[in-house]
């Protein structure tokens, strides 16, 4: 990931660098080729095998198995406007016209059991899972076609080995605002606070229902 700031200690018997960014940056900071290895960013052993098809995870997480499916969280702790951005993409992803959805959504709250009970109560006119705390996030990326999340590392690395589309809607300053323009730049995803315009990428990236 692009740090803002990074600092280097020369003794170091062995430096782990997740990026070939970061080893130039050690490198310059008079590290020897020696003292590094370029291992990339440290991820759950379970994002480095496959999963069952898409169908099948959709079908284990009560979803609807053919509907563009987009995965919204925000941490451990359901940090973030989820429940905001929820609500435009019920919206957003509800044709008027047809009167029929054309996408889903698999929400991811974390701990915070308040917003876990309050959006499984809320009639949504599209096909809406909520889900609380959960151990088999690679089997969620996998049922789904794009994520919204804050820019966490970790998240975001877990989601381009999915090859997921990622938007990225916060940061946490200082450790986590580096993250932004590294997905960005790299073509991996876009990046914006308004639950709307998020909604309306979304629905940009569905498009219309086809059957």
């Amino acid at each position: 990931m692009l740090l803002l700031s990074i600092r280097f200690h020369k003794l170091v018997t062995r430096c782990y660098c997740p990026s070939a960014e970061v080893t130039k940056r050690a490198l310059k900071a008079g590290l020897k080729p020696s003292q590094i290895k370029v291992y990339g960013l440290p991820v759950r052993p379970s994002f480095a095998k496959p999963v069952p098809p898409k169908d099948e995870l959709r079908r284990e997480l009560g979803m609807d198995e053919d509907l563009p499916a987009v995965l919204l969280m925000g941490g451990g702790e359901g940090m973030g406007p989820i429940e905001a951005t929820a609500r435009a993409l019920d919206n957003a992803l509800y044709d008027e016209s047809l009167g029929e959805p054309r996408g889903q959504i698999l929400i991811i709250c974390g701990r915070n059991k308040k917003l876990t009970n309050r959006l499984q109560s809320i009639n949504w006119k599209i096909p809406v899972q909520v889900k609380g705390f959960v151990t088999k996030m690679e089997e969620c990326m996998g049922a789904c076609d794009c994520i919204i999340t804050k820019a966490g590392p970790g998240t975001i690395a877990e989601a381009m080995i999915r090859g997921l589309p990622i938007i990225l809607n916060g940061y946490i300053a200082g450790q986590e605002a580096g993250n932004v323009p590294y997905v960005v730049e790299n073509g991996c995803g876009k990046f914006s606070k308004s639950p709307e315009h998020i909604a309306k990428i979304v629905a940009d990236w569905f498009g219309p229902r086809s059957d």
